[in-house]
């Protein structure tokens, strides 16, 4: 592993700007609420339903607002951890901080 660790550090560089170039979009609602984020978890889009932008659906956007990123996060963790395991042969590292 030692041997091989230069090489690793350039595995891990180039899939970190693959995440920040990947895209990843959810939506909820039949589309009525749909984020896009990439795989460093950052939101690069938000689309809202014309018909939740009214006063009285403000909760009702909330919450799918919140639903949604919430959805898109855990998205964007399992691709991460997805290409981390085909990255590494299948190693498991679950307590890598930030990583997931």
């Amino acid at each position: 592993m030692i041997n091989n660790m230069g090489a690793l550090i350039e595995k891990v560089q180039k899939m970190q700007q693959e995440l920040r170039n990947m895209t990843i979009e959810i939506s909820e609602e039949g589309g009525a609420c749909k984020i896009v984020i990439n795989g460093h978890q950052e939101v690069q889009d938000i689309k809202i339903a014309p018909s939740l932008l009214r006063p009285e659906q403000a909760g009702v956007l909330e919450s799918l607002i919140l639903k949604t990123v919430n959805k898109a996060i855990v998205e964007s963790k399992n691709i991460i951890k997805s290409e981390v395991s085909k990255m590494t042969g299948g190693m498991n590292f679950p307590n890598i901080p930030g990583m997931f």
